[in-house]
């Protein structure tokens, strides 16, 4: 249920930024619509699917068949860059995303599957040997390094997007003024405050004109 729960999670995100009216809806319901932005939601969607490749990795292990995890890790990775490619405007299709999706749930139900016949199957072993418990002190230090690279990674991740993005890139090249709001998939980003008023006194200069 956990797996299950971060790859939601990774696809609720992904619909944010496919624009899916529903979701949208949703979340705003919810008040979090200021996390309608591709920015935003491109390092919540790695977020949830490293929480699910995570817990993914650790009960693989316990069944003793690293394969369910090698081939959601294949999924994870085809459906992260799908997603950052859409949202970057470098190649605005959704299927690699629906696909990397679609890879990890079917991995996390293999693994599902091998679960219960670990259970059914499961004899009498012998004792296992006991292991040595860390220290706190290097526990601590682990994860903290841990932490900070977790943290550099979602910020890596974050500037990416709002770098790349098709209104920054318009911006640097002198092009067009983005408007606020959600306009479609892949364009989720939220202009400044000099694009919101560019946009607006043009719409007035062109309402009054008519």
């Amino acid at each position: 249920m956990k797996q299950f729960s971060g790859v939601l999670g990774a696809g609720v995100a992904a619909a944010c930024c496919l624009g899916v009216p529903v979701v949208l809806a949703a979340v705003g319901a919810a008040g979090l619509g200021f996390l309608v932005n591709d920015a935003y939601l491109f390092p919540i969607f790695g977020a949830f699917l490293a929480l699910s490749l995570w817990l993914l990795y650790r009960s693989a292990r316990s069944h003793q068949s690293l394969v369910p995890f090698w081939i959601a890790l294949a999924g994870g990775l085809a459906g992260s860059a799908g997603l950052w490619l859409m949202v970057t405007g470098f190649y605005p299709q959704s299927w690699p995303i629906y696909v990397g999706l679609m890879v990890l749930v079917a991995a996390s139900v293999w693994d599902a599957v091998n679960g219960r016949r670990t259970v059914a199957c499961a004899t009498v072993s012998a004792t296992p040997k006991e292991t040595q418990p860390a220290s706190d002190a290097s526990r601590l230090a682990t994860q903290a390094v841990i932490g900070l690279l977790a943290a550099g990674t979602f910020y890596g991740m974050y500037k990416s997007v709002q770098v790349f993005s098709p209104s920054a890139r318009a911006a640097a090249g002198g092009e067009t003024d983005t408007c606020f709001g959600v306009a479609k998939a892949g364009q989720n980003d939220c202009s400044t405050a000099r694009a919101i008023v560019k946009c607006c006194v043009r719409r007035f200069d062109q309402a009054a004109i008519f």
